[in-house]
């Protein structure tokens, strides 16, 4: 497409970020409260999408597994642009960056909508894959709200010892691969949206970025990973549940809630759950005094490997 160039984003490109992601998430967005720290971010690149000098689309990879796999994140394009195919150079552009950057990556990772990619044809062989499908509850309140409301719920929970995990209980959770495989149904635990393999190499990814680990093992091992971060409506909150036991997530939940100390006139919490939990985790969500928000959702957790040779398609800063 003629006149345009993609090039790494800066902290100057904060107000080129807010264009393109214009209305995207309803006042909920991640990406303006994350923005900063993904440039500063080790193994992780900003890229925007610019047409005649303009910004029209960005995307962000980040390099985990210990260089094995690539995050492929916020892919978005203005609305000018939808439809053209800068969505699809952008993509290839900074696949192919992130391959000669890192030659030991073998495959790509993303989130996305269940719905879409339960649309497309999935042909044995194309080395695409699910990985993990989660469905997100979304839920808002207030702070205060909370206050009034969780003590008496903590009376019908069980007394289970949910503790924050500090780095070394990390690395030896991650060590110990057997247990956690069983809790989280595979080989790869999520947070808000990143999937990241249970590797000692990852720990560090996990404790960084504001994000908690909580543990608990009275029953079957419950893990829950929390993230949370001021945006235009007031803090959103993404907890991803690994569990099966409903009691132990509720626990859990609790605990993340009665983390929340400042006076917030919104919170929204997305919740990321196993489908047989929903109803034990909605009716407790409405008990904490939480509105639901809007319908639930699938998300899908997707890999899809690389092919031996590069893709051919330019390296160059223009297309």
């Amino acid at each position: 497409m003629e006149g345009l160039r993609f090039r790494e984003a800066g902290h100057e490109d904060y107000p080129a970020m807010l264009r393109v992601s214009a209305g995207v998430h309803n006042g909920c967005d991640f990406l303006p409260a994350l923005f900063h720290r993904w440039v500063d971010q080790h193994n992780r690149t900003v890229l925007l999408a610019e047409l005649d000098g303009t910004a029209v689309g960005l995307i962000s990879t980040h390099i985990v597994d210990g260089g094995e796999t690539v995050l492929v994140q916020a892919w978005r394009v203005h609305p000018s642009c939808r439809g053209k195919g800068v969505g699809r150079l952008l993509r290839q552009y900074a696949l192919s960056q992130a391959r000669q950057h890192h030659p030991g990556l073998r495959r790509q990772r993303y989130s996305e909508n269940a719905a879409i990619f339960d649309s497309k044809p999935q042909t044995s062989g194309g080395g695409v894959r699910e990985v993990m499908r989660q469905t997100v509850l979304c839920f808002e309140g207030r702070s205060d709200t909370l206050v009034s409301h969780l003590p008496s719920l903590r009376h019908t929970l069980p007394t289970d010892d949910v503790t924050q995990l500090t780095p070394p209980q990390l690395h030896a959770l991650f060590s110990d691969q057997a247990p956690l495989h069983t809790a989280i149904g595979g080989h790869v635990i999520t947070s808000d949206c990143e999937g990241y393999c249970i590797t000692p190499s990852n720990v560090k990814l996990l404790d960084s970025g504001n994000r908690k680990v909580f543990a608990s093992s009275t029953r079957d091992l419950t893990i829950t990973v929390s993230h949370s971060y001021s945006v235009e409506k007031g803090l959103r909150y993404n907890i991803d549940c690994f569990g099966r036991d409903l009691d132990s997530v509720k626990a859990h939940l609790a605990t993340h809630m009665e983390g929340v100390t400042r006076a917030v006139d919104v919170i929204r919490f997305y919740i990321y759950v196993r489908a047989d939990l929903l109803e034990g985790v909605r009716r407790f969500c409405a008990g904490a005094g939480l509105r639901h928000v809007f319908c639930d959702r699938q998300q899908v957790l997707v890999e899809k490997d690389f092919e031996v040779e590069m893709d051919t398609i330019p390296l160059r800063g223009s297309a």
